[in-house]
């Protein structure tokens, strides 16, 4: 198990045990160990980054199921992964608990205190999820207990509760490893995987599996894999066992760093295997890349005394696709015949007053093919009204370039006009507005007015729109997403990060400047700087040239035109 070349993880450990070593041999000041309390927290927000990309992953069985059950698709397939998706989520938090509890007990036994967060410190169903901040822990140089705890007296021998660690990780990672390679596949496959002592067993184990999974399974059996002994980065010394390596002689601080480590091991293992179940559904797959609210009824008149029900919802589309539709209006819509085929808006006829009825089918690529489903909407000619309308969202942004449009049917577009209180109005053309509001607005209002032929005015109605900031932007490192993964040959070229919304956001034209940042790579020491405008500093390309098989956490602090000064985050795991 030792000796050999060693992995980004050992080299990770072995430098903070060297770390360690010299700290403790120079009897260096509490600040500079409180430095861990600093990789503690990045860990943490790596982990909790890495948690919601899950979370994410997760929903997307959601997603798969309701295409399947609006194609009538089999439902066995997705059940079974699901099921699988839903025991490793349970798995996973039982881990993760008993290592915060592990960790929790070492800091209790320092402090006289439990150190489980008093508020979300378990989830629903008691497993610890979070513990409180180590800047509170008064002998953060306390390496008496971890030492005790963890090895005992003899190095060479760690006590059954430092081993314990390495092999509850270890039985996670069978059990999960199990779960994704054993399944049956149509009546006469089955496919298993039985987890082997060590690595050296691994090629075999994974004979018995479906080939096309061996490089995920195998991934994720190494990706969990610790090993018995590591270096223990003294000239003259012999491999140790894990345990001692680890916790030998660390500082409190130090240890609670390495349960995070081990923390976030485990939730960047739960992603791989998250992804690869969801990858084993087949269901249609629907192409968008925009979200907007819709709210539709059966018909947009009713007279004075009705009532009107009021459907409201997601509709998710590809702007980018231009879907066929084919349609009849009236007396057509009982002859397909004589349906017309159009691709994008159809033009409703207006010119004839009274209840109309349009009826057809659109275009929906599934899996790549052209399916036809139908749809039909009904709309009655009256008299004039009054609308106002925000094309990109129903609200107005701070600093933003609203683009708002009124129209009023029985007027021409020239004799439209729109006022606004809150909000400062300007013509773009085409019966559209640029309407901006500045902080701190909470709320505006925008009339619509149309002018008779006999040049009267007459008011058409007024709206209420609620201001609020510009959404929070994204933090981008190149193509490579919060939580993901980037080659490492990208990573060290990357000269810069950019801020910018996430692409399901509708709003087009907003630009933000970045002020300054920072960068860290985990286990290994020292800050880079991200400088105005996004360029990293000698030192941060210095750090991305080391980063291969580790962590990257960018800060970046930003601001919008909405002049409010933010602070994000991004981390990854390069490889």
């Amino acid at each position: 198990m030792a000796g050999g070349k060693e992995t980004p993880r050992q080299k990770m450990i072995g430098m903070m045990y060297l770390v360690l070593t010299a700290l403790l041999a120079l009897n260096v000041s509490k600040q500079i160990v409180a430095a861990f309390v600093t990789l503690n927290d990045k860990l943490d927000a790596s982990a909790t980054i890495i948690n919601n990309k899950n979370e994410d992953t997760h929903a997307e069985f959601d997603k798969k199921r309701a295409a399947l059950v609006a194609t009538k698709g089999d439902m066995k397939l997705l059940e079974f992964w699901q099921g699988n998706a839903t025991t490793l989520k349970k798995e996973t938090a039982l881990v993760v608990s008993y290592l915060l509890g592990e960790c929790n007990e070492m800091i209790k036994t320092a402090e006289g205190v439990d150190w489980i967060a008093e508020e979300g410190g378990k989830d629903a169903d008691g497993n610890i999820v979070k513990l409180k901040p180590l800047m509170e822990i008064q002998g953060m140089d306390n390496y008496d207990i971890p030492t005790g705890m963890f090895v005992g007296g003899n190095p060479n021998a760690p006590v059954q509760r430092g081993l314990d660690i390495r092999l509850k990780i270890h039985e996670y990672r069978d059990k999960i490893a199990s779960l994704m390679g054993t399944y049956e596949q149509g009546k006469d496959k089955k496919w298993s995987f039985t987890a082997p002592a060590d690595e050296t067993g691994l090629g075999d184990a994974l004979k018995t599996c479906n080939p096309a999974d061996t490089a995920k399974i195998g991934q994720f059996y190494r990706a969990l894999t610790l090993p018995e002994k590591l270096h223990a980065h003294e000239d003259g010394a012999e491999d140790m066992p894990w345990p001692s390596v680890i916790f030998d002689h660390a500082p409190i601080v130090a240890a609670a760093a390495m349960f995070t480590s081990l923390k976030l091991d485990v939730k960047n293992a739960e992603s791989m295997a998250t992804e690869y179940m969801l990858s084993k559904v087949e269901a249609p797959v629907f192409n968008f890349n925009k979200i907007e609210p819709l709210a539709f009824a059966r018909t947009g008149y009713i007279n004075q005394g009705d009532s009107l029900a009021l459907s409201v919802m997601i509709a998710a589309y590809d702007s980018n696709e231009v879907s066929k539709i084919r349609y009849g209006m009236d007396a057509d819509t009982s002859n397909k015949d004589a349906w017309k085929e159009v691709t994008g808006k159809i033009g409703l006829d207006g010119s004839k007053p009274g209840f109309h009825k349009v009826k057809g089918e659109i275009g929906v690529k599934e899996k790549g093919e052209l399916a036809w489903k139908p749809w039909e909407f009904t709309y009655t000619v009256g008299q004039p009204m009054g609308v106002v309308a925000l094309p990109e969202m129903r609200v107005l942004y701070w600093g933003y370039d609203n683009v708002v449009e009124g129209t009023a049917s029985g007027f021409d577009p020239s004799k439209v006009t729109l006022s606004g209180s809150g909000c400062s109005l300007s013509g773009k053309g085409n019966g559209q507005y640029i309407a901006k509001v500045s902080q701190p607005t909470r709320s505006a209002k925008i009339s619509i007015s149309g002018k008779k032929d006999d040049g009267s005015s007459v008011s058409l109605g007024s709206f209420d729109f609620v201001c609020k900031p510009i959404p929070p932007a994204t933090i981008y490192f190149g193509k490579t997403e919060a939580g993901g993964t980037c080659q490492y040959t990208a990573a060290k070229n990357q000269p810069s990060v950019r801020v910018a919304l996430d692409p399901a956001v509708p709003l087009t034209t907003v630009t933000y400047s970045v002020l300054g940042g920072s960068l860290y790579v985990s286990g290994i020491p020292g800050e880079g700087k991200v400088n105005s405008g996004g360029a990293f500093d000698d030192k941060a390309k210095s750090l991305l040239n080391q980063s291969k098989g580790k962590t990257v956490m960018i800060e970046v602090k930003y601001k919008g035109p909405d002049g409010i000064s933010r602070i994000g985050a991004t981390s990854f795991k390069v490889q």
